[in-house]
């Protein structure tokens, strides 16, 4: 089987150790590149998201954030350095990614994702992928992924510890199936801790369960895979979905 690629050539040269795999092959590397993920939040979980993506050879990504860079988030927000100190996220974003992977689109917007505003963003997405910091926009992102049927990767973190489940919409869990969703009076606790590799190490484990979910390999449906990076332990739980939840009407 041929891929057909912009520069048959050099793209060939790019994702050959991904293409030499057994589990990809050709025919696994045209299915990525043909993606479209939605990406909400190009933070901590964000930035490597992003950037393995991108280096995967995804067809096209368009991020979502309303935040610009500070110096706190150099810590952990592998994307930015100094020098973007003020800048936004998402023009930042752009331009790193841009020049990590030429053949990809990369459409960024600064945007504050509500129940009206993403829906700008929905139509033609294979995966919405959350990367937020906040419970509210997982919750927005899960109900979006349920009822517009689109595969979605939500993670989080806190401290030395993270979280992580994907939605096939109608025939795996949600994250609503294990979560209660917050009072709308709910308020923020504020900034979390972090250690900055925690959402390093979840943003990549979001990427990776994209890759796998697309090539239909094992993933994390009807599973949330528990990351203790204190201790070193990787724990399954088992999820059932629930018939009076979103996903099940």
């Amino acid at each position: 089987m041929n891929i057909t690629f912009q520069n048959k050539n050099v793209d060939y040269e790019r994702y050959s150790r991904q293409i030499i795999s057994p589990s990809i092959g050709e025919k696994g590397q045209e299915i990525l590149s043909n993606l479209r993920i939605l990406q909400i939040g190009v933070g901590g979980l964000g930035s490597p998201f992003a950037l393995y993506m991108t280096a995967a050879g995804i067809k096209e990504l368009t991020i979502i954030d309303n935040d610009v860079v500070s110096l706190s988030n150099l810590q952990r927000q592998i994307l930015y350095d100094e020098a973007d100190i003020g800048e936004e996220k998402v023009k930042v974003a752009k331009r790193v990614l841009e020049r990590k992977n030429s053949s990809i689109t990369v459409h960024a917007h600064k945007d504050f994702v509500d129940e009206n505003s993403i829906e700008k963003y929905i139509d033609n997405q294979d995966f919405i992928v959350d990367c937020s910091d906040n419970l509210e926009t997982k919750f927005l992102v899960n109900r979006v992924a349920v009822n517009h049927g689109i595969k979605c990767v939500i993670a989080g973190i806190k401290d030395f510890y993270g979280q992580i489940l994907t939605i096939n919409p109608r025939k795996s869990a949600c994250y609503q199936c294990i979560f209660s969703e917050p009072p709308q009076d709910h308020k923020s606790e504020g900034p979390l801790p972090v250690i900055g590799v925690t959402p390093g190490i979840l943003g990549t484990l979001e990427a990776l369960e994209v890759i796998k979910t697309a090539l239909g390999l094992p993933n994390l449906e009807n599973k949330l895979l528990m990351v203790n990076l204190l201790e070193f332990s990787f724990n399954i739980i088992d999820v059932i979905k629930s018939e009076k939840c979103i996903c099940s009407q």
